[in-house]
This record gives C-alpha cells, sequence and structure tokens, in this order.
C-alpha cells in the first residue's frame, strides 16, 4: 500500500477551474484623508468600491467636504478627481479632535480623528544586498511597544551619474512600513514581498507619521487583508476597520510628522 502511494503521488494532472465572481452591484464610499501638523493645504480623497479584480475605482465629485476643529472649519474644495483640498492651509495640533463631514447624494458621512505625539526618529535599518545595492527589510525600524507609526519612505538615486539617463521609474521609488505596538504572527510569517533596490548615494526623504490607536487599528486590519495575507497563518477573511460612519470605508486620521533626509552610505 504504501508503494502504491508513493507512485500515484507522483503523478500530476492539471484542471483548469473558471472562478465564478458574483458582483455585488452597491457601490460604497472610500475615504481616504489624514491630516497632519504640517502646515499646508490638507487633502483627502473620495472614491467608490468595486467589486471585481482589477477593476478602476470610480472618483466620486460634487460632494460637500469639511473639517471642523471645534472652533474653526475648513472647507474643502475638489482639485482633481476625487481629490478634495482645504481652501486655506492649516495644521492638526496634539489632541485636539477633528470631525469630519461629508455630504454625497443625499447622505451624511461622519468621522473624527485626534494626533497623538510622535516619539524621535528610528534607526532606519537598511541592508546591503551586494557591493553596490540595498534595501529596506520588513521590520524597517526597531519594534516598540510604546508607539505605533507609519513611514513615509521617497529613494531617489537619478541624480548619480550611472543612473542619470534611465527613467524616473527607475530611479525613483516610494515606500512604506509600518510600526506597530504588538506583533502578529501573520507579520512574521507573511509572504515574500517585492524588495526595492537602491545604490550607495540614494537620498532619502523620511517622514515618521504616528499612529492613534483607531488609526493603528485600521492599518493593522489593513495589512490582514493584503501584505499580511495568503501565509501559513491567515485568519478569517473581514472587513478592514473604519471609523467613517453610514456604512463607508476607508479611514479619517490625523498625525504628527516628523521629516529627514539622509544618504546611503
Amino acid at each position: 500500500m504504501l508503494l502504491g502511494i508513493i507512485s500515484l503521488s507522483g503523478i500530476s494532472c492539471e484542471k483548469k477551474i473558471n472562478f465564478n465572481f458574483k458582483s455585488d452591484k452597491s457601490q460604497f464610499l472610500i475615504v481616504n484623508g489624514l491630516i497632519t501638523n504640517e502646515n499646508k493645504f490638507q487633502e483627502i480623497s473620495l472614491t467608490k468600491s468595486f467589486a471585481l479584480p482589477n477593476e478602476q475605482a470610480d472618483f466620486v465629485s460634487d460632494a460637500d467636504v469639511l473639517v471642523s476643529d471645534g472652533e474653526n472649519i475648513f472647507t474643502f474644495s475638489e482639485d482633481t478627481a476625487g481629490n478634495y483640498v482645504s481652501d486655506i492651509k492649516f495644521s492638526a495640533v496634539i489632541n485636539k479632535i477633528y470631525s469630519l463631514h461629508i455630504k454625497f447624494e443625499d447622505k451624511d458621512y461622519t468621522a473624527q480623528a485626534h494626533a497623538v505625539p510622535v516619539l524621535s526618529h528610528n534607526s532606519l535599518n537598511y541592508v546591503q544586498y551586494n557591493d553596490s545595492l540595498f534595501y529596506f527589510p520588513q521590520a524597517v525600524a526597531e519594534f516598540s511597544p510604546d508607539e505605533a507609526a507609519m513611514y513615509e519612505i521617497n529613494a531617489d538615486w537619478s541624480f548619480l551619474p550611472a543612473y542619470g539617463t534611465l527613467p524616473e521609474t527607475e530611479t525613483k521609488a516610494k515606500m512604506y512600513f509600518y510600526i506597530l505596538r504588538t506583533i502578529d504572527v501573520n507579520e512574521i510569517f507573511n509572504p515574500p514581498n517585492e524588495k526595492v533596490y537602491f545604490p550607495k548615494g540614494t537620498r532619502l526623504a523620511v517622514k515618521k507619521y504616528s499612529l492613534s490607536p483607531e488609526h493603528e487599528k485600521f492599518i493593522r486590519s489593513l495589512l490582514l487583508e493584503t501584505q499580511w495575507s495568503g501565509g501559513n497563518f491567515d485568519t478569517e477573511e473581514d472587513n478592514v476597520y473604519t471609523n467613517i460612519s453610514n456604512g463607508a470605508f476607508g479611514f479619517f486620521g490625523a498625525s504628527i510628522v516628523l521629516t529627514d533626509t539622509f544618504f546611503v552610505q
């Protein structure tokens, strides 16, 4: 019997499977908004959900968007399709409550957010791949149970002589990394992710964003459904956490930001 099982295990076949994705025609509002302590025109983007893979999101136009801090009301106007920009510059302040109100197609959507302090910059852990190239591992900075943060890293090596004639897509990259206050088994045993390789001399413009507990909860649930999905310890699929009311999805947040620029040595 054992020999028979071994013999059968060497036989393989291919079978075509047609997946029949059932499309729910319902579309939900998706909100992507983050205000920061940077004195700038703040931005909020609005799109609609889509049901099938590889569909393009529909931009939401003609919505009324405003943010209030209890003392001031900041109105937002559509700049480009689905992207709303504050009419004046303003900056988020630590521990002040910011309320978002969106009116679209006779429905009202609301959310609240507050910014928490950001700790000083961690040392970024980039790794040498070979004699000339480097990359960021998954753990871009040391874990800390005292903070949750998002890193936005803009890498630029277009000014280096050996790369000056290459297109921008091969000489610049934007990367996002997250530090959460808990370690998740899905994070440790997640599927391999694509690495971005950059040469010595690359300029790294780094922004570190503080994450409130609610914002951290959103990021964690998003990672569980995206980057951490497909590993050996997958959790049951679920909707990503949101703080937007009335059946909408996405997140409205507020962050304190630290910026820094340095060169890969």
